[in-house]
């Protein structure tokens, strides 16, 4: 009976962990790199390229702050274009050892950043915008 109880344990973890894991949050409003790249060079306009993957915590964290935070999108649109690479499915702009790596500038003259607070990133945008 005891060994049923641990198995069900066990077992109930393993579903907690997939479905942490799974979970995917979709970006709305972000361009893709070659998309993104065309608009910031017709426009004259930096980029602001967001490289993250679906399995990244603190990356899901970001992409729900930005779906959520009107206030910050707005601010992120009016002064750059934002862009999404999922750098387990495409090739990053930019070498990246880690993600989320967040970088802002034109396509051939990027500044990467790391950020693990959307507030801390917002700060570090500011001092982009101007």
């Amino acid at each position: 009976m005891r060994s049923i109880y641990i198995l069900i344990a066990v077992a109930g973890i393993a579903l907690i962990a997939i479905s942490q894991f799974s979970e995917r949050v979709e970006l709305t409003g972000w361009y893709s790199y070659t998309e993104g790249k065309a608009v910031s060079e017709k426009e004259a306009k930096k980029m602001l390229v967001f490289i993250g993957t679906d399995s990244c915590s603190i990356c899901k964290r970001f992409k729900t702050f930005f779906n959520s935070n009107k206030t910050a999108m707005e601010f992120i649109k009016e002064n750059f274009i934002p862009v999404y690479v999922d750098a387990a499915k495409e090739k990053p702009p930019v070498p990246v050892t880690f993600v989320p790596v967040f970088c802002v500038g034109f396509a051939d003259n990027l500044s990467c950043f790391s950020a693990v607070e959307p507030g801390e990133l917002m700060e570090y945008l500011k001092q982009y915008s101007q």
